[in-house]
C-alpha cells in the first residue's frame, strides 16, 4: 500500500526495560500495519485532511538510532535526521557548539555525509529499541513500499541516545556497555534549542522507565517536564508511556498509627537484583527492622529530615532519606526508603514501626516485578492494585499512554507463528503489563490508551534485535520488527500528536492533551471513562484532528484572549467603520450586524478563520444613522459591541 500525501497546512533512577517474547502458535495472521492506522483511525486523517508530519520534528529520546535504515532517508539517499546527540560519547562534549558539555553532537550534514562516505558515524542502536520507535513514530517505509510506514512520515527527526541496558556482542558487532540514564534536562534543552532553530514544533518521546520512585509529579524528572511544557508554551510536546510493570503485586500501600508495627512481606522470587521503594510523609517517622530467612538483619531507626541513614548487609544495601536527601530531590513533604537487594531467590519481611505519626500513610513498590516469569517478585501482604505507573511519567503536563492489543500475533521471518505475552486477552483489550494509576497523589496517571501490542517498525540492522528471528517479521528483511509493551504504543501518539502540530503548530502540550481526552472513545473494554486503567479512553486520532481543524468548543481562556482585542474604529462613523481581532487557531466564526429591533441586517463573515490578524469592513452608507448592535460569534460564544453611525 502507498500513501501519497500532499503538502496542507493549517494555520493556526530509573531502571530501563525492554521486553521480548516468542510463544509458537498456529494461528492465522496478518500483518500489515493497516491494522494501527485503522484502529487509530489515522487513516481517515491522511485521506482526509492530508496530514504527514510535514514541517514539525519527533524527538525519540531512546537509545539510538540505526540512521543507515532507508526509512529515514529521502528519495535522494539524505538524511531525514537533523541531529543525532549521543550523550554517551564523551569525544564531542567540548566541541564548538556543544554548550551541554556532555556527549557528541552529530549534524545533518554529517549524518549525510556519513551516508554518502560509507564511513560510518560512531554511534548506533545497539540494542534496537530506539530504531523501531522512531519508525513507528514517522518512518516513511520506503523499505516496504509504505507497508510500514510511520504514523507522521514526512516529519523530521532528532535522535537523542540517552539510555541503554546495554546489548551482547552480536554478528560482528561489539557489546555495549549498560550505563545510567542521561540528563533528561539537557536532552530535553538540546531538542527545545534545535527546534527553535529550525522555527519548527516538536514533539519528544521518552520511550523508557519502569515503577518506582514518587509517583505524584514531584521528582526532578517531572518537574523538569513541567518546567518546559504546558500551559503558554506553544509547538512543545513530552510523550512518555506509563510503564510496563502493571498486572503484578508490586504496589503495597496502608496507613500505620502512632506504636503499631506491621509486617511488609516481598517474595523475592528471582535471584539478583530487585528494588524496594516506599514513600511517606515527612512529619512521620518509621523505625525500620529488615528480616531475612535467618532473621533479624537490621533494626534502624529513622533519620531526620535533614539526614540519609545507609547500611549494608550480605545481600542488601539499605538506604533511609529525610526529605531534603531523597535520591529523587522531590518537591514533596515526603521521606523514603530504598532498599537494594541483591543475591539468591528468597522471602523478605520489613517490619515497620510508627516511630512519631502524624499522616501515617504510605506507598511502596518493587522493581523489577518480573511480571511474565514464572515466579514473579512480588508483595505478599497489604499489596493495593494500580499505582503500577512511572514517577517519570507522573508530571502535569506530559502526555503518558498505555498500551492495548492490536496484532494478537504475526509471522516471523522463518515462517513461525509468534504472539506476545498479555496478547492472549484478545484484539482491543489492555495489555495485561501497562503500568496504571492512580499516581500517588491521587490523579489518573493515564492520558489515553493506545494500540502498543504488537507493533511493527523499523529494525535497525546492526542491532541486536534483528538477531532475535523470532521478532524479525516474515516480510522483514529490510528489515523490520515487533515492538510491543507499551513501548510500542507511546510512538504511535507520539505521530498523533505530529500531525496535530502540523495543522495547528500554536497548540501546547495542555491543550493537546486536553484534545486527546475529550475525543478519546470507550468501548466495552474501557468501561466508564475517565479512570486510572484506560485514561480517557482509546485515542481516536480522525477525531482529534477534526477537532483541531473544525473545533467543537473554545475555552473560556481563549475566548477572552480575543476580547481583549476587538476592536471597532472609527467609532462613531460616517459611513464605513473596520472590525479588527487577533485568532490564534483555526475557528469557525460569524460576524453580524443587527439593528435595535433585533434583525440580522448584515452578515460580514460566516465559516473557517485561520490564525492572524482578522480584518472586516462594515458598509453602513445604505442604512440610516443610529446605533447598531457588531456581533461576533465563535463556538457557541457570542460578544456585543455598539456601533454608531452618525
Amino acid at each position: 500500500m502507498n500513501y501519497l500525501f500532499t503538502r496542507k497546512k493549517f494555520s493556526g533512577l530509573t531502571k530501563v526495560l525492554f521486553c521480548i517474547f516468542t510463544f509458537p502458535l498456529i494461528l492465522s495472521t496478518t500483518y500489515a500495519d493497516t491494522l494501527v492506522m485503522q484502529e487509530t483511525r489515522v487513516d481517515q486523517v491522511w485521506d482526509e485532511y492530508g496530514l504527514s508530519g510535514d514541517g514539525v520534528i519527533i524527538a525519540i529520546l531512546d537509545r539510538g538510532i540505526d540512521y543507515e535504515h532507508i526509512d529515514f532517508r529521502n528519495p535522494d539517499g539524505s538524511t531525514r535526521i537533523l541531529y543525532i546527540y549521543d550523550m554517551y560519547d564523551p569525544t564531542g562534549a567540548n566541541a564548538p557548539g556543544n554548550i551541554y558539555g556532555v556527549g557528541t553532537i552529530f549534524s545533518e550534514a554529517d549524518i549525510n555525509t556519513a551516508l554518502t562516505s560509507g564511513n560510518r558515524l560512531p554511534t548506533r542502536d545497539a540494542v534496537g529499541h530506539g530504531t523501531p520507535t522512531a519508525g513507528i513514530a514517522g518512518g516513511n517505509g520506503r523499505a516496504s513500499n509504505g507497508l510500514y510506514q510511520g504514523v507522521a512520515p514526512n516529519a523530521r527527526f532528532i535522535i537523542v541516545k540517552m539510555a541503554t541496558e546495554g546489548s551482547p556482542a552480536h554478528g560482528n558487532e561489539p557489546a555495549e556497555a549498560a550505563q545510567p540514564l542521561g540528563d533528561i534536562e539537557k536532552a530535553m534543552d538540546f531538542v527545545l534549542d534545535k527546534a527553535g532553530e529550525e522555527n519548527k514544533p516538536v514533539v519528544l518521546l521518552a520511550n523508557f522507565g519502569s515503577i518506582g520512585g514518587p509517583t505524584d509529579g514531584t521528582s526532578d524528572f517531572a518537574q523538569a517536564i513541567d518546567a518546559r511544557f504546558g500551559p503558554g508554551k506553544p509547538g512543545v510536546v513530552f510523550v512518555n508511556g506509563t510503564g510496563d510493570d502493571g498486572g503484578a503485586d508490586n504496589h503495597a500501600a496502608s496507613t500505620i498509627t502512632q506504636g503499631q508495627s506491621i509486617d511488609l512481606n516481598i517474595s523475592k522470587a528471582t535471584a539478583g537484583f530487585l528494588r524496594f521503594s516506599l514513600w511517606y510523609s515527612d512529619q512521620d517517622r518509621f523505625d525500620i527492622e529488615l528480616i531475612g530467612p535467618n532473621g533479624s538483619l537490621g533494626n534502624y531507626t529513622a533519620p531526620d529530615n535533614s539526614t540519609r541513614d545507609t547500611q549494608t548487609g550480605t545481600n542488601y544495601t539499605y538506604y533511609h532519606n529525610g526529605r531534603e536527601v531523597d535520591f529523587f530531590r522531590a518537591t514533596s513533604a515526603s521521606r523514603e526508603i530504598l532498599i537494594d537487594f541483591t543475591g539468591p531467590a528468597t522471602d523478605y519481611t520489613i517490619r515497620i514501626t510508627g516511630a512519631a505519626i502524624t499522616d501515617g500513610s504510605f506507598h511502596a513498590s518493587l522493581n523489577p516485578s518480573n511480571i511474565f516469569g514464572s515466579s514473579p517478585n512480588a508483595f505478599t501482604s497489604f499489596v493495593e492494585a494500580g499505582s503500577s505507573i512511572w514517577y517519570g511519567a507522573t508530571a502535569q503536563y506530559n502526555i503518558a499512554p498505555n498500551s492495548y492489543v492490536v496484532r494478537q500475533n504475526w509471522t516471523d521471518i522463518d515462517g513461525f507463528s509468534r504472539t506476545f505475552p498479555g496478547n492472549e486477552n484478545g484484539f482491543g483489550s489492555l495489555w495485561t503489563g501497562s503500568s496504571i494509576g492512580p499516581t500517588y497523589d491521587g490523579r489518573l496517571g493515564t492520558t489515553v490508551s493506545v494500540p502498543g501490542n504488537t507493533n511493527i517498525g523499523a529494525y535497525g540492522v546492526r542491532s541486536y534485535f534483528n538477531t532475535l528471528r523470532f521478532n524479525v517479521i516474515q516480510d522483514g528483511n529490510d528489515p523490520y520488527g515487533t515492538l510491543g509493551a507499551v513501548s510500542g504504543a507511546a510512538p504511535v501518539l507520539t505521530g498523533i500528536i505530529a500531525l496535530m502540530l502540523e495543522a495547528d503548530s500554536t497548540l501546547d502540550a495542555s491543550q493537546i492533551k486536553d484534545i486527546l481526552q475529550r475525543t478519546a472513545r470507550a468501548d466495552n473494554f474501557t468501561g466508564t471513562v475517565p479512570n486510572p486503567t484506560w485514561g480517557y479512553g482509546k485515542v481516536d486520532a480522525y477525531a482529534a484532528l477534526t477537532e483541531v481543524i473544525n473545533p467543537t468548543s473554545i475555552s473560556q481562556d481563549e475566548f477572552l484572549n480575543i476580547l481583549g482585542n476587538f476592536k471597532t474604529a472609527p467609532n462613531p462613523f460616517e459611513s464605513r467603520t473596520e472590525i479588527s481581532f487577533d485568532l490564534q487557531k483555526i475557528f469557525e466564526a460569524k460576524i453580524s450586524i443587527y439593528n435595535l429591533q433585533g434583525q440580522e441586517i448584515d452578515i460580514l463573515h460566516k465559516g473557517i478563520l485561520t490564525p492572524g490578524e482578522q480584518r472586516f469592513g462594515w458598509e453602513a452608507s445604505e442604512h440610516p444613522p443610529g446605533m447598531y448592535i457588531l456581533r461576533l460569534e465563535i463556538e457557541g460564544k457570542s460578544v456585543n459591541r455598539k456601533v454608531i453611525k452618525r
